[in-house]
């Protein structure tokens, strides 16, 4: 391997979404190749099996052009923004009409 590769995502934390709507999460391990990193998926008690994705893999959107992937230098910052996402959305009520004052004597 050729030791001028730039490796900014070894260590990183992740999460990708899958297409039925739910996630996964997990820890960039290494890098395998140029552009190819050997990652872990959290629940894996084992050091293996670890899967190879590669960079464009990781790139990748939905047709609205929302990334997949999301990477995080911390569990906590993963942890956040997971916490930001199952969270249920508050209903805003929005009134549209402009109150009158009230009539002068």
């Amino acid at each position: 391997m050729n030791d001028k590769i730039l490796d900014t995502l070894t260590g990183m934390y992740f999460t990708v979404d899958d297409p039925d709507g739910t996630y996964g999460t997990g820890q960039i391990i290494r890098l395998a190749a140029e552009g190819i990193y050997f990652i872990r998926y959290d629940g894996n008690e084992v050091e293996l099996p670890m899967e190879l994705v590669s960079i464009g893999e990781m790139l990748q959107t939905t047709e609205e052009d929302y990334k997949l992937w999301r990477f995080f230098d911390t569990t906590e910052e993963r942890d956040k923004w997971i916490e930001w996402l199952d969270a249920p959305s508050k209903p805003r009520v929005v009134s549209l009409v402009r109150p009158t004052p009230a009539p002068t004597k």
